[in-house]
């Protein structure tokens, strides 16, 4: 190689060094966020707010918060300037992205046929024929590339599960990134909750009580002892030299006949093992709701009045000792039915969380205004709220808390109603819900207090990024 070839070949050699340490890719990480002079509400009861502090994001985690948080060099610094950071949304009992119209101008050109058919064949009333689908996911049938997800996520749900409606069990709930471009990121658990959907109609009565008692059957199953092993057959002991001969045949006894050489050989007694019978196909929504019923699962159950959990008790009363972790979900109340303040004693029976309608409930016949969640909060019952699919109408969220709010339900309460205690019902609380160090960053920036009407929404960071602005609040 000439002189001008070997320079030629330094030059190029050291162009692609610079390039490569230019990439992300060769960059260790990000560079972290600090969001200070903030109000922290950390939605921890033990905690609750940090009037002037920090929280330092890294890798989509907090890595620390508190009013003495130092800001790490290099560190991304937004000053919040006295507003409040609470922890994102949690909607655990959604809809959104499962039901996609057949036509319109919204309609993705390049829809996948599969994700046009609708999960579960109907809808939760309307005399809708119960199914038995305990094990059917809901994940396989979600589009990621619809707006709604990206709106709902501008409007601060950072945590969101999409359920299956039908009567009976529709199936399984699936946990989404409200942010994925992509069908392969979209889900991020395909089993989030057992669904199930009683009805005051004797059918679905029917189909719960025959599948919990299968169900009830295959847990007594799994705790019985393992049949114990047969015993091998024993073949007859060798005669020994010099022994104990084998005896003549008796007077009228015909001898047994050796076979002789090129005979077919008589077969011998197959073992055991071989004669047992196959294992029966074992009913995958039996198993899941058989695990449910061993604590391996935990179920949403909708009960939306009185009425409803009068018809779901009647229909499991031949069922002892059925219990399951369970939340009891309240998205469509009929005061006229039973309000749920009226069984408070018979939901705090159940060991629920209850999650209802975030707002005042109208007494029948009357313009009686009543506060069922801050009456079921002073029963004791720990409460959560259901929240709007549409963006449009989750946008009303805060002046509904504040209507609660200014009616006696506490602030802390009915802001942990939208954050924390769904976090708790849906399992998440480990991981979202709250503001911790170790938590994943979904974070919602107000300009000031959030049940103050002269907030408003600044900012949303998702896994501690920030997503794009809407102005609509």
């Amino acid at each position: 190689m000439n002189r001008t070839s070997e320079r030629l070949a330094l030059r190029t050699s050291l162009l692609g060094a610079v390039l490569l340490l230019a990439t992300p890719a060769a960059q260790a990480q990000d560079a972290p966020l600090a969001l200070v002079n903030a109000r922290i509400l950390t939605m921890v009861p033990e905690q609750g707010a940090i009037e002037r502090g920090t929280i330092v994001v890294r890798d989509g985690r907090i890595e620390a918060l508190g009013a003495d948080v130092r800001v790490p060099p290099g560190a991304e610094v937004v000053d919040v300037a006295g507003g409040t950071v609470m922890p994102g949304l949690v909607h655990v009992w959604s809809k959104a992205g499962t039901q996609v119209e057949q036509s319109g101008p919204e309609l993705p050109a390049d829809l996948p046929e599969r994700f046009r058919r609708r999960f579960g064949g109907g809808g939760g009333g309307g005399g809708a024929r119960p199914v038995a689908q305990a094990a059917k996911q809901i994940a396989p049938s979600i589009y990621a590339r619809q707006d709604v997800f990206r709106d709902l996520l501008a409007k601060g749900v950072t945590t969101l599960i999409v359920r299956p409606d039908a009567p009976g069990f529709p199936g399984l709930a699936a946990r989404l990134d409200p942010g994925a471009t992509t069908d392969a990121g979209l889900t991020l658990d395909a089993e989030a909750y057992v669904v199930v959907q009683p009805d005051t109609n004797t059918a679905v009565g029917k189909v719960l009580k025959e599948n919990f008692e299968k169900a009830q059957k295959v847990v007594a199953e799994r705790k019985a002892p393992p049949p114990a092993e047969p015993k091998p057959e024993e073949k007859p002991a060798e005669p020994k030299e010099g022994g104990e001969q084998p005896k003549p045949p008796a007077e009228g006894e015909q001898p047994k006949e050796t076979p002789k050489e090129g005979e077919q050989q008589p077969e011998p007694p197959k073992p055991a093992e071989a004669r047992q019978q196959p294992a029966p196909k074992k009913d995958p929504n039996v198993e899941v709701l058989a695990d449910l019923l061993e604590g391996k699962r935990r179920a949403f159950v909708e009960l939306s009045s009185g009425t409803d959990l009068l018809h779901y008790r009647y229909a499991l009363k031949d069922l002892k000792d059925l219990s399951f972790p369970m939340t009891v979900i309240a998205d469509a109340a009929d005061p006229s039915s039973g309000r749920l303040d009226e069984i408070a004693d018979q939901l705090r029976a159940l060991n629920a969380i209850v999650l209802l309608e975030p707002s005042l409930q109208t007494v029948p016949f009357t313009q009686t205004l009543v506060n069922v969640p801050q009456r079921l909060h002073a029963a004791g019952l720990e409460i959560g709220f259901v929240l709007d699919d549409s963006p449009r109408q989750l946008g009303d969220l805060w002046f509904e808390l504040m209507e609660l709010v200014r009616c006696g339900l506490p602030a802390d309460v009915a802001l942990a109603a939208c954050t924390r205690v769904p976090a708790k019902a849906a399992g998440l609380d480990a991981e979202v819900g709250t503001l911790a160090t170790g938590k994943r960053a979904d974070l919602l920036v107000f300009s000031g207090d959030p049940l103050d009407p002269t907030s408003r929404l600044v900012t949303v960071y998702c896994a501690g990024r920030a997503v794009p602005k809407d102005t609509t609040r």
